[in-house]
């Protein structure tokens, strides 16, 4: 259901104010979390609708999808003078439409039919969903107000839901409309019509006109994209009343991954001790591969893997300088049990020494060792280093061949950590003086990707929920712009226990605020088992297409696919932010692919 009533000015001061204070409040170590939820709703809820003229019949209009739609939008606000949108082949167009009324409008539900263009060829690919609102509690810390949208607290756009909806008075809403194009669509226009309903009754026609150019749209996904996800079974428990491992459980993660695979996620976060059943046959530990191989080849089939991404075998007993631990499993009665130890305890090498040559040979045996990453430990650093190194010695002496991934700090990278990590991922913001060490890395022909969390701020890129959606669109014409060839983010989906109220999860015991959208960019799903997509998720699906879109342009015009990178990304912080220089720079990669 959506949530009741856009926030007006006083209604932003009061909420502010109680953030503020609540959070000096700590119940021993627990923030009171729901107090300030529960407060922050009430005080979004009753602050008033926006000021501005009332329409006294439902508007809709056609509003550029890389512009956040808001409660309080008044009729007209950000219209597009002409409802014209053009796109490659293979590549998936967003169409967005805000709706508006006076009036309460139930049972509202909006439909776009197949496009028609000439000789009776029609484009049928077509979803459309409601946006709903969340909320934001506080913008992003340490940006400069022109980098961030919206008003906070607040709500703002971002889960993609189903219809039918009532829609409130005075509060508008946005329809997203996605329409994949066909790889094999003739060029032309197509002509489609957005038709909204209440109660049966038409209340708004909208005509559209889609240009289809010839460019296309490459199949094959080579840029490597994992948003790490957990289907643990407390998670599954929580937010979809299924056990870990029960049959609905297995349709859950199959849910899972024909959402990520339709988003060109095809790096899959593996939780290996969870998946790799310990058993004890002659006073030692062997393994049951089956509930790993049918993850394997679930995410496969639904075309998400891509390549699988063995987790971490180095963890932490808590913040991010909390002693290092590492689980493993060992004999305790004659039976298997899960053990975290301190790295130093012998029984650490031993385990994984069997642990890992075992996963090896069961990867050659399938023959997955060709697709297959491992970790070792997030972010190491200070005293963690040299175990870094040690273990991450072990992975290549037990898995010869099988590449360690990590992130990594670009700016502290001793021998050891660039000697032992194969892939590099250095976060977004800390490398931009550490150009001339990546540059060689690359030249190398050694891999290097980034990732963004909770940071970078500032006038950085990232997926926020504050921050605008062509940050997000971005990200990965950075990733073209200076030739890295994967990006990772560690928030697939970890929600707060009330993901439309609190997007802002509390990590460090209790003592950090993460910055809205950080901890998730998709949205449980109960109904169907599966997740719902957000208007992030889909820019960054448009950003993965623009990607592969530069990197065909430069196997054939290389001096082109850099001169209109360049021109959209100039730098890690100066990059184009108006929506329409973006639009015809987009332009003119759709012209440079067709005439090469």
């Amino acid at each position: 259901m959506p949530l009741p009533g856009p926030v007006g000015v006083r209604g932003a001061e009061r909420a502010s104010s109680i953030v503020a204070r609540a959070g000096k409040f700590f119940l021993g170590e627990v923030m009171l979390r729901s107090f300030v939820v529960a407060v922050i709703a009430g005080c979004l809820a009753s602050s008033g609708t926006a000021r501005g003229s009332v329409s006294s019949t439902p508007s809709a209009w056609f509003v550029d999808s890389l512009i956040k739609v808001f409660p309080g939008d008044v009729r007209g606000t950000h219209s597009l003078r002409v409802p014209e949108f053009k796109g490659a082949r293979n590549q998936h167009v967003a169409v967005q439409l805000a709706i508006r009324s006076s009036t309460p409008l139930p049972d509202l539900r909006v439909e776009v039919k197949a496009l028609a263009g000439a000789h009776g060829r029609r484009i049928s690919d077509i979803e459309v969903h409601r946006v709903a609102y969340v909320v934001v509690g506080s913008h992003t810390p340490d940006c400069p107000p022109e980098e961030v949208v919206g008003v906070a607290p607040g709500w703002y756009p971002d889960p993609l839901e189903d219809f039918p909806f009532a829609l409130e008075a005075r509060r508008t809403t946005p329809v997203w409309v996605t329409i994949h194009i066909p790889p094999d669509a003739v060029a032309g226009n197509y002509e489609g019509s957005v038709l909204v309903r209440s109660g049966g009754r038409v209340v708004a026609r909208k005509p559209f006109r889609l240009e289809v150019v010839s460019a296309s749209v490459p199949a094959d996904k080579s840029l490597k994209v994992t948003n790490w996800f957990s289907l643990d079974d407390k998670t599954s428990r929580q937010f979809y009343g299924v056990a870990a491992f029960s049959p609905e459980w297995w349709t859950l993660v199959a849910g899972v991954a024909r959402v990520l695979a339709a988003h060109r996620q095809n790096v899959i976060l593996t939780p290996l001790l969870t998946l790799i059943q310990p058993r004890v046959e002659g006073g030692q530990l062997a393994y049951d591969f089956t509930n790993f191989d049918r993850w394997v080849e679930t995410f496969k089939q639904a075309g998400a893997i891509g390549y699988i991404e063995g987790s971490h075998l180095l963890d932490r007993a808590g913040s991010y300088e909390a002693p290092l631990l590492v689980p493993t499993f060992q004999i305790v009665e004659d039976k298997p049990q899960t053990v975290s130890l301190p790295p130093d305890d012998p029984r650490v090498e031993a385990f994984l020494s069997g642990f890992l040559a075992s996963l090896d040979a069961h990867l050659k045996e399938r023959g997955w060792e060709t697709f297959y990453f491992q970790h070792v430990l997030d972010e190491a650093h200070g005293t963690e280093i040299p175990y870094y190194g040690k273990f991450a010695a072990l992975v290549h002496r037990q898995m010869p061949g099988i590449p360690t991934l990590d992130a990594v700090d670009a700016a502290h990278m001793p021998e050891v950590l660039q000697t032992n990590c194969d892939v590099w991922v250095p976060q977004l913001g800390r490398f931009d003086s550490q150009m001339p060490l990546i540059d060689h890395r690359l030249q190398s022909g050694r891999a290097v990707w980034f990732y963004t969390c909770l940071y970078p701020q500032k006038r950085y890129l990232n997926r926020l929920i504050d921050f605008p959606l062509i940050k997000v669109r971005l990200l990965q014409w950075l990733d073209f712009r200076y030739g890295f060839t994967g990006f990772l983010h560690w928030g697939g989906n970890y929600w707060t226990p009330q993901p439309l109220l609190d997007t802002q999860p509390v990590i460090d015991k209790n003592t950090e605020l993460l910055p809205p959208g950080d901890a998730f960019i998709v949205y449980p799903d109960r109904e169907h088992l599966t997740v719902r997509s957000s208007i992030r998720f889909e820019a960054m699906r448009a950003g993965i297409e623009d990607y592969e879109m530069l990197r065909a342009l430069k196997g054939r015009d290389p001096a082109a696919a850099e001169q209109i990178a360049t021109s959209a990304v100039s730098s890690f912080t100066d990059y184009v932010r108006d929506v329409a220089t973006f639009r015809k720079i987009e332009q003119r990669l759709f012209e440079a692919l067709a005439r090469n």
